[in-house]
């Protein structure tokens, strides 16, 4: 008797540490990516941002704005690649308005099948992989722009090391005159 209840005990023991183990590992899945570096600028040559704003984009009317970065993504990012060969990033451009453009910069299946065995090699030797993207816009009001930047289900994503607040880079937007 006394053997069957400890048998119980040790049942119920390990289907609580069960239950406990899988919570904790749904609760801190990794990420799909992070934000490491990002930069609103002109324009991008070579992978990096040139001209560069900080805070304050001074721009004609119908110029041109990008939102350039470099994320890192783990092993999640490299399965969904491997398993549906692309990964979809969004960058959400937005006002105090709203959206106003919903932009997939994402890995796309040709640029996948491209890249694949250098994506697999950077994160067979590092453990991660980093991809550099940017999206562009035009066309803006002037004031306060951000951009949100989603995964593959639209869910906000964070910059490295700020924890688990929401990355939303912004800028203001002042009109210089044509001349």
């Amino acid at each position: 008797m006394r053997s069957k209840s400890a048998i119980m005990i040790l049942l119920q023991l390990a289907s609580f540490l069960t239950t406990f183990l899988i919570v904790i590992a749904h609760g801190s899945a990794q990420p799909l990516f992070e934000v490491q570096r990002e930069s609103f600028c002109r324009g991008v040559q070579g992978h990096e941002p040139v001209y560069a704003f900080s805070g304050v984009a001074e721009i004609k009317k119908g110029e041109t704005i990008f939102l350039w970065m470099e994320i890192t993504a783990g092993e999640r990012a490299l399965t969904m690649l491997e398993a549906k060969q692309g990964m979809p990033i969004y960058h959400a451009w937005a006002s105090d308005a709203g959206v106003t453009d919903m932009i997939d910069i994402g890995i796309t299946k040709e640029k996948w099948l491209e890249q694949a065995d250098a994506i697999r090699s950077e994160f067979k030797r590092r453990g991660f992989f980093t991809w550099r993207t940017q999206s562009r816009k035009q066309n803006f009001k002037e004031g306060r722009w951000y951009v949100s930047i989603l995964d593959a289900n639209r869910r906000p994503v964070r910059k490295t090391g700020s924890g688990i607040v929401a990355f939303r880079p912004e800028i203001v937007i002042k009109f210089v005159p044509n001349h």
